[in-house]
């Protein structure tokens, strides 16, 4: 059955949006209409007594000064989506574009975009029958938003570029006919209501911060079943009530209350991992109410103020916030993976600490080569995180003939921050598989949930005390239980979420 996703322009949240985000695109979007007609009707009375509005009855950025005469205004906006559908590269992902779809009819409907009802109901068909645009990923300054992206996402829906359909691209014209869809045509202020906004940041941060709230369960249960491996434990003495610290309780649950006595090794990367991995937490959570703040609110310009019977301008499309919410979470998550790949030395290194366990994790060093090459992988993935995790949103270069004097290169820092979620889901999948095979050499006796942990991944993955195995495909297959949620709802049923 089908998904319905009502949007009523304040209410949505990432667990709406969950399923789509995870690739499944069947969804049905209903609206509840607030003052949609009201401010269209303000931009009626706009375009009647010929008032110079920036967008609406003027040239963009540094032709704002240049009126467009009446005859001219439904041309202004058609030129607009056209003139700016000129992003490069690689296209985003189909469910990020339908994501990006949905955020901005919620934004529309708020009712402060001056748009008709038909165009809300052209776009909400548009989702609903999944047409969606060939939209590129490189472009986007983040400074009137994501306005080149956002170009091309209205420009297939005019028949112009390509569409998805059926898993490839096909011309949009075609695409339109084949789905009985009239082909979007802009009235005025139209086409800047389409792309002046910061979705295309939005949808990237929201699918990096679900897919980092499993990454930071994962790295816990991680954490939990290294130390076990290696005989450590912790001093805990930050300022935290019980149920301030979550790493802290899973890890606790995993393990056990006799755990103080079994000590043998104190690296840093597991006695400090408490405070670390649970600001890292703090950080998701909280980027998250940002995240949804943003996309419940106007991300547009000119906002249409009904009371004065005008429009205003101002920075509500700028995407600084989404831009510094991306970095933040770059570094947070580098900081995670720095952590787990220390404690992959750890466990695959007999010659660092006194844990017991062989060297390599292989029972026949020499002649096999155990757990040697994942801990690469991980110090490779570490180090583009290094390089990816540079903030963009420091830099700024001005566009627009210097109108746009400031922007937030926003788009990037989601971009960059999508890609270092992919390398922490590979780096902590590769500790849970070097910490079960060092569980299987431990000399101890392993607790209940630990076991459990330990059945769940060997379902999954080969030991390698006799034998190598493909380790690409396995710790692919690790990943995507660990994508996909498999591991999060195992740590549900043990109860340690």
């Amino acid at each position: 059955m089908k998904k319905v996703l009502t949007l009523d322009g304040a209410n949505l949240s990432i667990q709406d949006l969950k399923d789509i985000l995870q690739g499944n695109l069947d969804v049905v979007v209903e609206i509840q209409e607030h003052h949609i007609l009201q401010s269209r009707n303000t931009v009626d009375l706009i375009v009647q007594k010929k008032i110079p509005i920036y967008g609406i009855s003027t040239g963009f950025g540094k032709f704002k000064e240049i009126y467009i005469p009446h005859q001219e205004m439904v041309d202004l906006q058609k030129n607009l989506i056209i003139s700016h559908a000129s992003c490069v590269g690689e296209p985003l992902k189909p469910n990020i574009v339908l994501v990006m779809m949905i955020l901005r009819l919620n934004c529309l409907i708020r009712g402060f975009s001056g748009v008709r009802m038909s165009l809300i109901e052209s776009l909400q068909q548009a989702i609903n029958k999944k047409l969606i645009p060939k939209v590129p990923c490189q472009g986007s300054v983040g400074a009137s938003g994501d306005l080149a992206p956002l170009s091309h996402l209205a420009l297939g829906l005019m028949g112009i570029g390509e569409i998805w359909n059926d898993g490839q691209y096909i011309a949009a014209e075609q695409a339109l006919q084949m789905h009985d869809f009239e082909h979007l045509e802009f009235m005025e202020k139209e086409g800047l209501a389409m792309n002046n906004g910061t979705q295309m940041m939005a949808a990237i941060n929201l699918e990096t911060l679900m897919r980092s709230q499993y990454v930071m369960n994962a790295a816990d249960l991680a954490l939990g079943l290294t130390s076990y491996a290696l005989q450590t434990n912790y001093h805990f003495l930050k300022n935290y009530s019980k149920n301030d610290n979550k790493s802290k309780n899973i890890v606790l649950s995993l393990i056990g209350e006799g755990w103080a006595d079994q000590i043998k090794t104190n690296p840093k990367s597991i006695s400090t991992a408490f405070t670390t991995h649970q600001i890292i937490r703090q950080s998701i959570e909280e980027n998250l109410r940002i995240v949804e703040r943003e996309i419940n609110s106007t991300s547009d310009n000119p906002i249409i103020d009904n009371e004065r019977q005008s429009a205003r301008s101002g920075g509500n499309f700028h995407g600084e916030y989404m831009g510094m919410l991306a970095d933040n979470m770059c570094i947070a998550l580098q900081r995670l993976c720095i952590f787990s790949e220390r404690r992959q030395e750890r466990l695959v290194n007999s010659e660092v600490g006194d844990c017991g366990l062989p060297m390599f994790l292989t029972s026949k060093g020499g002649l096999l080569n155990g757990y040697m090459i994942p801990q690469y992988t991980s110090a490779a993935l570490v180090s583009e995180n290094k390089v990816l995790s540079h903030p963009s949103c420091i830099d700024t270069v001005p566009t627009s003939a210097n109108i746009e004097d400031h922007v937030s290169m926003g788009a990037y820092s989601a971009r960059k921050a999508l890609q270092i979620v992919q390398n922490a889901e590979y780096i902590i999948a590769i500790e849970l598989m070097c910490a079960a095979q060092g569980l299987e050499f431990a000399k101890v006796q392993l607790p209940p949930k630990i076991q459990s942990c330990l059945k769940f991944i060997r379902n999954i993955i080969p030991d390698v005390k006799t034998q190598d195995i493909f380790m690409n495909q396995y710790i692919e297959l690790m990943a995507k239980n660990l994508r996909d949620g498999q591991i999060n709802q195992l740590m549900e049923e043990l109860q340690l979420l």
